[in-house]
């Protein structure tokens, strides 16, 4: 009994010694593949599997990337009890495409000092793979190669995906670059937000994503431009043979060579470079009718309109320079700021409206305008004209500033009296006389006053003309009209003039102030109306009483 307890004793301690030895507590690595003969491109499944539970990034599978295509791996952990008996278990599948021809393998894994065995992969041809026309189209275009300084050109791209855009893996669309040294020879702009699409070619549904930019030259050189490119890659099925396949869809972008040549020495004035350029005008009256003769008659106050356009191709709104046109010194001019358009084509419009006030009369000559421009189409210098007008100004009715004239006065004669007799009475007469002419000239100035005193008091009239003109709208004749009306008429209530000029003020920025505040005339009339009642009550009440 003692010898069988001994054997016993014996056996449970190398049992024991098995269950605590390093062995047994060691990690255990299972790698297995889905398939060891694909073709190349062909989607297959790795699974990595370890008894233990360890985080996601326990393995790294960043050596995959040498031979294969591999997607994001899937990660999961679990725990099992079965009848007490524990068991623990960490997983990753991946999917993986083969990229090079031949014998392959899956590389060892490690985790925790313990490593897993390599697995090779035999990858043949797949004859009946799809070209990567047949999944992604690029177009790039660009519509000049030779260019000046401050001219542009417009590089047009497309990229068609004739795959289900679903099926697509990391696409990439790389933007337009220019490459070498140089890359502040040329400016590069994308016009607007790109453009994505379906549409139908060769009777098959694709995806289209349109996107232009704007090449601007800045100095003079030779340079190079690269289109979009596109990295990714598509899934691709085989109802053949009942294969998945991960096709790479990289495709390269286009080149483009560009001369830009320096400004031509005989160039005169601001550089202007353009492939067209075309100056128009609209002359238009105070309500807005067109003039269409050299000539035209107005009055003093009432406006012009001249309406200028540019169309310009191959040059951006930024680089169009303002147009400065002289005007007489008797002509008031209000330009609002030039407003730009896209016309598409590369072509962009510039639209200058001045409106032009006569302020006395005459006969004046309003300026031509004359731009000059390179045409870099021909590599010749032209210049682009447009006719001035001529006006003849007339006084406007109700606005002469000239003074009324001083009624006359009827001064008699004196009768000359023949005195035969020397005394006191040539004394007494001179006397007289003196007293006469004296009273006779305060009459005259006390006359003048009043007249002087009526001329700058404001007639009905103008007033009238004041409130019909703001009515209409016609914010450039009230403005005039205001402004005359207050500087020749003096006495008025200076609070109420501090307002009138406020809302005059008011009127003038939302006419020609380029943020476009909206204005009505309504208060402006009634401060009018107040001001004029007012004058009229303060005039009565300083006139004196007529006499008993």
């Amino acid at each position: 009994m003692k010898k069988q307890a001994k054997l016993f004793f014996a056996s449970l301690c190398a049992l024991l010694f098995v269950l605590i030895s390093p062995a047994a507590f060691a990690t255990n690595i299972q790698v297995t593949v889905s398939k060891n003969k694909v073709v190349k491109n062909e989607v297959f499944q790795l699974r990595v599997v370890v008894d233990k539970k360890v985080s996601s990034d326990a393995i790294d599978f960043s050596a995959l990337s040498q031979d294969f295509y591999f997607g994001r791996p899937s990660f999961g952990s679990s725990i099992n009890i079965i009848n007490g008996d524990r068991t623990t278990r960490s997983e990753w599948n991946i999917s993986l495409a083969a990229q090079r021809l031949g014998l392959t393998s899956i590389p060892a894994f490690t985790v925790d000092g313990t490593s897993s065995q390599p697995i090779t992969i035999q990858v043949s041809a797949d004859t009946d793979q799809p070209k990567v026309t047949d999944l992604v189209e690029l177009q790039s275009a660009l519509s000049k190669d030779e260019l000046y300084p401050k001219e542009s050109a417009t590089l047009t791209t497309r990229l068609i995906v004739k795959a289900d855009p679903r099926r697509l893996q990391n696409p990439n669309i790389q933007p337009p670059a220019i490459i070498g040294d140089s890359q502040s020879g040329l400016s590069l702009e994308a016009l607007g937000e790109p453009n994505q699409y379906q549409s139908v070619l060769d009777g098959v549904e694709v995806t289209v994503v349109d996107q232009n930019y704007r090449v601007t030259a800045n100095t003079a050189g030779d340079y190079t431009l690269n289109g979009i490119g596109f990295k990714g890659s598509v899934i691709y099925g085989d109802n053949r043979s009942g294969t998945t396949k991960l096709v790479s869809a990289n495709t390269p972008a286009k080149q483009f060579k560009i001369h830009v040549s320096p400004i031509p020495s005989q160039y005169q004035g601001e550089w202007l470079p353009a492939a067209s350029l075309s100056l128009t005008q609209r002359w238009g009256d105070s309500a807005g009718n067109t003039i269409s003769t050299d000539s035209y008659q107005t009055t003093v106050g009432e406006s012009l309109t001249r309406e200028i356009t540019l169309d310009v191709e191959g040059l951006a709104s930024e680089h169009i320079p303002n147009l400065k046109v002289n005007y007489p010194a008797s002509i008031r001019v209000y330009q609002e700021k030039p407003q730009f358009q896209d016309l598409g084509n590369g072509k962009t419009r510039m639209t200058v409206k001045q409106v032009l006030i006569a302020q006395q009369q005459g006969e004046v000559h309003l300026s031509d305008v004359s731009l000059n421009w390179w045409d870099t189409s021909n590599s010749v210098a032209k210049t682009a004209t447009l006719p001035g007008l001529d006006i003849q100004i007339a006084a406007g009715s109700g606005l002469s500033n000239e003074p009324l004239a001083a009624p006359a006065a009827n001064i008699s004669k004196p009768r000359t009296v023949t005195v035969y007799e020397r005394g006191i009475w040539p004394y007494l007469t001179a006397l007289f006389a003196l007293l006469w002419l004296a009273t006779l000239v305060m009459l005259i100035l006390s006359r003048s006053r009043k007249t002087t005193k009526v001329t700058s008091t404001p007639t009905t009239s103008e007033v009238e003309q004041i409130l019909t003109a703001l009515k209409q709208d016609d914010k450039v004749k009230a403005n005039y009209l205001i402004k005359h009306w207050l500087d020749s008429n003096i006495g008025m209530e200076p609070n109420l003039v501090l307002e009138v000029r406020a809302e005059q003020a008011a009127m003038n920025q939302s006419q020609y102030g380029s943020e476009g505040n909206p204005w009505k005339a309504a208060k402006l009339i009634k401060l009018i109306k107040k001001a004029n009642k007012s004058q009229g009550s303060a005039k009565t009440a300083k006139e004196p009483l007529p006499p008993l």
